[in-house]
């Protein structure tokens, strides 16, 4: 069997036998790519002559597949069908370094991602960010969004100064943007399992026994965005975690269940080390590692409408504080429509 670095090169020497022939003369690499929390995948690339752009293929799966029995001559056949899939980009995409440079196109689509800061660190020093507690939120333009997902590039320190502008406008671009662009969805655990059991034929009446419709500070509310693609940066938003706080009637525990999605839960419902606990026993066993965002818990005041750690601290993390008081004004003044409510 072969090795990884060995089965890298194969893929490096037969990539080009699996395309089509007007691909002989690309160029191939394999380069190593930084994901989120960390975590380095070895990407494979073809360029062909005169294009600028080209789509990453990922190794480290294919390998598995390797290591489990799947044929070479499959796994590059398959290798090809994905990079010819990437070659065919949205209309935007064909155009992103145009679009890059034009600052009216980049205003418009400037969204933010939550991140882990710790796990994070060496990235966070070369992209604008702004911290949160011991997550960060980070920035990215929107290129394109398609049903089969989206595509986007990070910010970087580098590119504020091209197009004049400061990490606080970038900051209140995205909190906009990321609101109009990826709408914030908050469902009850309960209407997340009927619309899963539905999409699988269960029928109304078997759903009516399942899933009793319990008071909202006894159930668990999914908080994302419509695309479920990095939806978790939607509990920046206090609003939304106000008006949920005033229909359970208490503050909330914010559980961060992954880079994508968080699950929030009536104060009632739990101490927030035991929270904490569990969220880690989830991240440890049933989330990719690329995917966490944090194995503790908040607590969003409902009167002071600011979200904080609650099993642990900045402090005790050996983290900075956050302004969250500010982070807070700025995000309801960048909120259009919003307006404070008081917890009873």
């Amino acid at each position: 069997m072969l090795s990884f670095e060995e089965f890298q090169d194969y893929c490096r020497e037969h990539i080009l036998d699996a395309l089509p022939e007007w691909y002989g003369d690309a160029k191939v690499a394999i380069n190593e790519v930084t994901k989120n929390n960390g975590r380095v995948l070895t990407a494979l690339t073809v360029l062909p002559e005169g294009e600028n752009v080209t789509p990453n293929i990922y190794l480290d799966g294919f390998y598995m597949e390797y290591q489990h029995g799947s044929d070479l001559d499959d796994i590059m056949e398959e290798m090809a069908d994905v990079y010819l899939g990437g070659m065919q980009p949205a209309e935007e995409v064909g155009d992103i370094a145009k679009n890059f440079k034009d600052v009216d196109f980049v205003r418009d689509r400037i969204i933010m991602v939550v991140v882990n800061r710790e796990k994070n660190a060496d990235m966070l020093q070369n992209v604008p960010h702004t911290n949160r507690e011991d997550l960060a939120l980070i920035y990215k333009v929107l290129i394109s969004r398609e049903d089969a997902g989206t595509a986007t590039i990070t910010i970087q320190n580098d590119h504020l100064p091209f197009w004049n502008m400061t990490k606080e406008e970038v900051h209140e671009l995205a909190m906009k943007n990321t609101r109009e662009l990826l709408p914030v969805t908050v469902q009850s655990m309960n209407d997340v399992m009927r619309e899963i059991f539905s999409k699988d034929g269960m029928d109304e009446e078997m759903m009516e026994v399942l899933f009793d419709d319990r008071p909202a500070d006894e159930q668990m509310f999914v908080i994302s965005n419509t695309s479920k693609v990095n939806g978790a940066a939607s509990m920046f938003y206090e609003d939304v975690l106000s008006d949920l706080a005033e229909k359970m009637g208490t503050n909330l525990y914010i559980l961060p269940s992954s880079i994508h999605e968080s699950i929030a839960v009536s104060a009632k419902m739990g101490n927030p080390e035991h929270l904490a606990q569990m969220v880690a026993e989830i991240n440890e066993g049933q989330v990719t590692p690329e995917e966490q965002l944090s194995d503790h818990v908040y607590l969003f005041n409902a009167e002071e409408k600011t979200l904080t750690l609650a099993d642990t601290s900045t402090q005790e993390l050996g983290l900075s504080a956050a302004e969250n008081r500010e982070f807070y004004e700025t995000a309801q003044t960048n909120t259009e429509g919003s307006r404070p409510r008081h917890h009873r």
